[in-house]
């Protein structure tokens, strides 16, 4: 076959061709000498809400941060985060947070928390008071209260200065200190009380029981049981209620009580306990922390499982204004059931325990069922008492922790950015055109495989229509 003499225009375009793929092969080989420059940051700004660093399962923050750490794993570019925290986040939102830095994310924050360096410290008192010194520093937002609260409910509330503090005479743990959304938690240090205890209740398996478990813990125990109106069997001494004597009084049932004297008792620095049905004592309503509305049944078998008082009968509580819920328990309706409620009330601290027979745990549980109703009741009177069940244990972190929050914040994530340099282009890393349309380039190799496969195929395919090869 004679080759035809190509046209003037056919011969350029195939010389463009043959161009073409000779460049883009050359670009590949310059790609695959050159090594990787300086990568710019890929920036993005986030508004999280109060709910999302607060929450003490930081459920909703956990799939945001997973999202951005699953982007940028896909990306050839590393990533910036710039975050602004309307408060300080929680002590699970702090840690996710400070293991983001592991995932080729740079995590930067803008602080809108107006409570720049709260801290929180409780100190025991030397001596027989058992009275326990507050100071917390570092809230300087003065359009914020400052919130002290226990346990058992508020115990001020002043306008916000640079540091505050307070002498208490006593404390049901944790303390914190808030202001605003932020907050800083401590577990204030007190001794164990060496006075007594009072159990008033009618005989049976709860009273016996409980008493068991309290004298197991520790507890010195004078107990009332009323047989009738004129007679009661009584364990130890039982004297008058009296707060020199007896640190908390412990009511089983819904036997008639002298509810003047142990509203008194209360008043007076003393610790409640409500107990099954003594929830329902008409004349305690003035005092308890919760109201019951309806029973709730055992569920069959579940006292040998991991989740032992889903097996116990309860009462469904309400907590009152101004309460606190301790304890909850998942139910099958979809929400939480409070199980364990604190209200401070006077100088003293009222607990109502919803579980009616709470012995079974005991009884019928596992092996461990004995202990565990042992440490629930040494906690509920632990909480009524105003002293912590456990020792915290304050070496267990590297970081400063939940008494000072904020500075746990910057030891993990840095110092705060300010708010009009947080999205600011960094010159350090500015790239030219070339450098960008080369990283493009590498990031795409399947791009100029295919110029220089189509490039060659036209040209080949143009000279063979034309009879040369």
């Amino acid at each position: 076959m004679t080759p035809n003499v190509p046209n003037p225009v056919r011969s350029l375009l195939e010389r463009a061709l043959r161009t073409t793929a000779l460049l883009a092969l050359a670009v590949a080989m310059y790609l695959a000498s050159r090594p990787s420059g300086p990568l710019r940051w890929q920036d993005t700004v986030r508004q999280w809400s109060v709910a999302d660093v607060t929450d003490s399962n930081a459920t909703a923050l956990t799939t945001t941060v997973v999202r951005d750490v699953i982007a940028a794993a896909g990306d050839t570019q590393p990533r910036r985060v710039t975050v602004a925290l309307p408060a300080v986040p929680g002590p699970r939102a702090r840690a996710l947070l400070g293991a983001v830095g592991g995932a080729d994310i740079a995590l930067r924050w803008i602080d809108r928390t107006q409570a720049s360096g709260l801290a929180l410290s409780a100190t025991l008192v030397a001596g027989p008071s058992g009275a326990v010194d507050v100071r917390v520093a570092g809230a300087t937002n003065a359009s914020l209260p400052l919130v002290l609260r226990d346990l058992g409910g508020m115990l001020d509330s002043i306008p916000n200065t640079r540091r505050a503090g307070w002498r208490l005479a006593s404390v049901s743990s944790p303390l914190r200190a808030l202001t605003g959304a932020s907050e800083a938690r401590v577990t204030a240090r007190q001794s164990a009380p060496t006075r007594r205890v009072m159990v008033m209740a009618q005989p049976g398996w709860e009273s016996k029981f409980v008493v068991a478990a309290l004298e197991e813990a520790g507890w010195q125990v004078d107990g009332s049981y009323r047989l009738s109106p004129r007679a009661a069997i009584t364990v130890g001494a039982p004297a008058r209620l009296d707060t020199a004597r007896y640190a908390v009084v412990v009511l089983l049932d819904s036997m008639s009580v002298d509810a003047t004297g142990i509203a008194r008792f209360v008043q007076q620095g003393g610790g409640l306990v409500l107990g099954g049905d003594a929830i329902r004592i008409p004349a305690l309503t003035s005092i308890s922390p919760v109201r019951a509305t309806s029973t709730r049944g055992a569920v069959a078998g579940a006292l040998l499982t991991s989740a032992p008082r889903r097996g116990l009968e309860a009462w469904e509580l309400v907590a009152t204004r101004g309460a606190s819920v301790v304890r909850s328990d998942p139910s099958d309706h979809g929400h939480a059931d409070p199980v364990l409620v604190a209200q401070r009330v006077g100088a003293g601290r009222v607990v109502a325990s919803a579980y009616r027979n709470s012995w079974r745990w005991r009884m019928e549980g596992t092996d461990d069922g004995a202990a565990e109703h042992r440490a629930w009741w040494g906690g509920v009177l632990a909480l009524a008492a105003g002293v912590p069940a456990v020792a915290g244990d304050t070496l267990a972190d590297a970081y400063p922790g939940e008494a000072a929050p904020f500075a746990d914040l910057v030891a993990r994530l840095g110092g705060p950015v300010a708010a009009d340099r947080a999205v600011a282009p960094n010159r350090a890393t500015a790239r030219s055109a070339f450098d960008t349309l080369m990283d493009r380039l590498r990031a795409a190799p399947g791009l100029l495989f295919m110029v220089i496969a189509l490039a060659l195929l036209g040209e080949w395919a143009s000279r063979r229509l034309r009879g040369n090869r």
